[in-house]
């Protein structure tokens, strides 16, 4: 429970940037109280709660977490970041009175993060000679420290006018076209989420929900699928050489037999060509007869905090299987067809594709390395299958000029960038048998978007 705390459930357990992690929790919960229209004083004392929170858990388990790591800073102590970012934003009652300017509260989000982010790594003096406080202290005095100088430079972005000028990127008007500044926050929205077991579906619905986007218009359904398309492109990236070896061995199918019956048993690439067509197909098929429902659920709010709880607890669950020892040879067509279901599912916006279509192959005992894989393997079809489909359905939404060609090829590109992050992290944590640290993540995420909802 002690190191559950101090790497806040799980996110310093991260292995790609577990400080950033640690800082995302106190970013998140400030901006949906920028959403609630809360007061300044409420604000402070929130976040001097989270402050204090972070600061007592470091220091007083810190020591345990220390001894059993074997390590005088373990990377899994995050409780520091999450206090010292809830300090940045200590400063907002220096900048308004009353209440929280909606029109600027994702710049202020967004600025605070990225500078304590930059002070917790730069360190400037007397930050680094604060890590030399004995045990916890000295974890924490210098994300503190950070903080401190994070929320002073915030300060002075809005006196002169920095943040004015970024809340002018951020949001936009209702039913106005995507900016450039939106399109890369959607789009590495989405090449984080797309991977990791988290739902990219319900995370863009929340984003654009909050950015005052209609999500139901068919000019967001179309950019939905645009950033999708670019994170196909981190899959040929990282999983290029198991892609090349089995492009080889599906050309040399000859040598396994000369029936289709002996090729399918033998080849793995055959096997695994032929697994994921079933999959594909089964997905294909539930997607078209259930195609309004699943549209329908992406501007409900509710269902997808909903959907997220039951993506937290699917990961819960698939982590308690420690042996999954089944082989290709071993891995059927009625074990597609479940595959298949699930990847369907996950059309539903809060239900993670990724998770879904993992933790069923894991659970019908498939090894976790052939898993991911095949997980991915039929991504790319369902994905640009589905993108192929909208764009025949909403060609005219291009040609009016309802939608920035710029944006849609941006975002798309950011998307892959991350994506290729966040993909070799899901391998990392899948094969781990990590998969509950995404877990809490959902159901933090759950509570948030049912609190928003009741606004």
């Amino acid at each position: 429970m002690k190191r559950l705390l101090a790497s806040c459930f799980g996110l310093g357990r991260l292995p790609v940037a577990p400080g950033t992690w640690g800082s995302v929790p106190p970013v998140l919960l400030f901006a949906l109280i920028g959403h609630f229209s809360t007061s300044t004083m409420i604000t402070s004392i929130i976040m001097a709660t989270l402050a204090v929170a972070g600061s007592v858990v470091c220091v007083k388990f810190a020591s345990a977490v220390i001894s059993a790591v074997g390590k005088t800073d373990p990377r899994e102590i995050v409780a520091d970041e999450f206090a010292g970012q809830a300090v940045t934003f200590l400063a907002v009652p220096f900048l308004f009175m009353g209440k929280l300017p909606s029109s600027q509260i994702w710049a202020i989000a967004v600025l605070g993060f990225l500078l304590f982010r930059l002070f917790d790594i730069a360190k400037p003096w007397p930050i680094r000679r604060l890590e030399k406080l004995p045990q916890g202290w000295g974890i924490l005095a210098d994300d503190l420290l950070a903080g401190v100088y994070a929320g002073i430079v915030l300060l002075f972005c809005y006196r002169t006018g920095i943040v004015e000028y970024l809340s002018g990127l951020f949001l936009c008007s209702e039913g106005s076209s995507i900016n450039i500044f939106s399109a890369v926050i959607l789009g590495a929205v989405q090449g984080l989420t797309e991977f990791l077991p988290v739902s990219s579906s319900g995370h863009l619905v929340l984003f654009e929900t909050l950015f005052n986007f209609d999500p139901e218009k068919p000019g967001m359904l179309l950019f939905d699928l645009a950033v999708h398309v670019g994170t196909v492109a981190s899959i040929f990236i990282v999983f290029r050489k198991s892609i090349i070896a089995f492009a080889k061995n599906l050309t040399a199918f000859r040598k396994y037999g000369s029936t289709l019956a002996a090729i399918y048993q033998r080849s793995p690439s055959v096997h695994f060509l032929v697994l994921a067509i079933v999959a594909t197909g089964v997905t294909g098929i539930l997607g078209v007869l259930f195609k309004d429902y699943f549209t329908s659920a992406r501007g409900n709010l509710a269902i997808v905090g909903l959907m997220w709880v039951l993506t937290g607890t699917l990961l819960l669950i698939t982590d308690l299987r420690k042996k999954t020892r089944l082989g290709l040879r071993q891995f059927g067509v009625l074990a597609a067809v479940l595959i298949g279901v699930s990847q369907a599912a996950a059309i539903m916006p809060g239900i993670s594709r990724s998770g879904a279509t993992i933790c069923t192959a894991i659970l019908i005992g498939l090894h976790r390395r052939w898993a991911v894989e095949f997980s991915f393997l039929i991504a790319i079809p369902a994905i640009l299958g589905a993108t192929a489909i909208q764009l025949a359905g909403n060609f005219t939404e291009i040609g009016s000029g309802g939608l920035p060609i710029s944006s849609i090829l941006i975002a798309s590109i950011v998307a892959a960038i991350v994506g290729v992050v966040a993909l070799k992290l899901l391998v990392k944590t899948a094969r781990a048998a990590k998969l509950k640290i995404f877990a809490f993540y959902c159901y933090i995420l759950a509570c948030f978007t049912l609190i928003y909802c009741l606004k």
